[in-house]
């Protein structure tokens, strides 16, 4: 695709869809938040943003993502009831705003930061013009393509495989208790933010989930970026392949209409992806801002 119909597709969707961090619908009031342990010691965080997956004992306390910095002082103040420890380590699973903007207040109560290097890099290059980008926190510790750590008697291990959501998403395992993080990875029965100015592949998000899913076993617990409700954020692998499988479907059906001779805009007024009727949208255009991203990769 060139520069012009590249121009010309992102106009189509309207300026209404663009994504901001600070302005994502998660449906829920600000002054209502789950906080809630899953597995030895391991829990989550819902509020606006994405999910903080959470590890609390006597030997360490680790922290996944830091949504905003007005969601993440509720967080601090819960994990304050549960030790008094220093946090040795948060974890930024990728850049987005939701993930990373309360990285300025935690940053205060943490040892160091982990991330990978590309979330880093787009963290300073695609977080910009809002007034949560002004006083930016990033990572002092970076990697590549994968990052282990033991505290107490957790062993901790993350990775970077492919461009999936992001271009630098992590996915963050306990391996001791078995529980993972995906991030973004995983938006659970609803329909996935993808922009391809953040360097997102469908191609390679599918890629990423079948590694995940043939790699960890049925009493992985998992930990998803977003879903419609707190009691969704978290399952098996099931969800995996729920997810992997829209992707496919999503690429699958805008392929078949662009052979089948549809314009650009007639695919673009698609309102639902065959087999995945009942997904639910968390912001206006979400199923429009899919169908984008699949044209603009099929076309490239």
């Amino acid at each position: 695709m060139n520069r012009k119909e590249f121009l010309k597709l992102s106009m189509l969707i309207g300026a209404g869809i663009t994504f901001q961090g600070s302005k994502l619908l998660f449906l829920q009031d600000d002054k209502k938040y789950t906080f809630k342990e899953l597995r030895n010691g391991i829990g989550i965080y819902v509020n606006r943003g994405g999910t903080i997956g959470w590890l609390v004992n006597k030997d360490a306390v680790v922290v996944i993502d830091s949504q905003f910095p007005f969601t993440v002082k509720d967080f601090l103040n819960e994990l304050h009831k549960l030790t008094d420890r220093k946090i040795d380590i948060l974890f930024n699973t990728h850049h987005h705003r939701d993930h990373t903007s309360g990285n300025p207040y935690l940053s205060k109560f943490t040892k160091s930061i982990v991330a990978t290097e590309n979330c880093v890099r787009l963290q300073k290059t695609r977080n910009t013009g809002t007034d949560l980008d002004k006083n930016k926190v990033y990572a002092n510790k970076t990697f590549e393509k994968s990052w282990s750590e033991t505290i107490g008697k957790e062993n901790l291990f993350a990775y970077h495989l492919v461009p999936a959501h992001t271009g630098g998403d992590a996915v963050f395992h306990f391996i001791n208790s078995n529980v993972v993080h995906m991030g973004d990875l995983v938006f659970n029965r609803v329909y996935p933010w993808v922009n391809k100015e953040d360097e997102a592949s469908l191609r390679g998000w599918i890629t990423f989930l079948d590694d995940a899913i043939n790699h960890f076993d049925n009493d992985t617990l998992f930990i998803y970026g977003h879903s419609f409700s707190p009691e969704k954020v978290y399952g098996n692998k099931d969800d995996l392949k729920f997810m992997r499988n829209y992707i496919e479907a999503l690429l699958t059906t805008v392929r078949k209409l662009k052979a089948s001779g549809k314009t650009d805009e007639e695919i673009l007024k698609l309102d639902s992806v065959p087999g995945f009727e009942n997904m639910k949208a968390l912001w206006e255009g979400a199923l429009k801002a899919n169908v984008k991203a699949a044209l603009i990769e099929l076309n490239e």
